[in-house]
């Protein structure tokens, strides 16, 4: 009797973690953007370039993960990065996304 209650806590306990993690988004699938256009349309309707220009490098990247954020919330991958130039004291933030195997950058606060 011992093995089957131990057997029943632990199905109990499985079912309930995966009904957190569904409840939770955790099992969403994401997808690349399917075209140039769906990714142009998305762009469109995102509002974070319409915010001020950043005046640091942080703020700047915030936006970038901001981006991230909305593409996710909507079921796409885009990935934030930076690149910092230590010769010229230059910092680049951009999106990335993948369509068709080609990549794909813009600037978060310009699009």
């Amino acid at each position: 009797m011992k093995r089957f209650s131990w057997l029943l806590a632990s199905l109990v306990v499985l079912c309930l973690v995966t009904v957190t993690l569904a409840g939770c988004g955790l099992m969403r699938q994401y997808r690349d953007f399917s075209s140039f256009e769906e990714l142009t349309d998305w762009l469109q309707a995102n509002d974070v370039s319409e915010k001020p220009i950043s005046d640091y490098a942080s703020q700047w990247y915030s936006k970038a993960l901001e981006v991230q954020e909305d593409a996710l919330n909507d079921g796409y991958i885009v990935s934030a990065a930076y690149y910092y130039d230590s010769p010229t004291d230059t910092y680049i933030v951009y999106c990335i996304a993948i369509i068709d195997g080609d990549i794909w950058y813009w600037d978060p606060e310009t699009d």
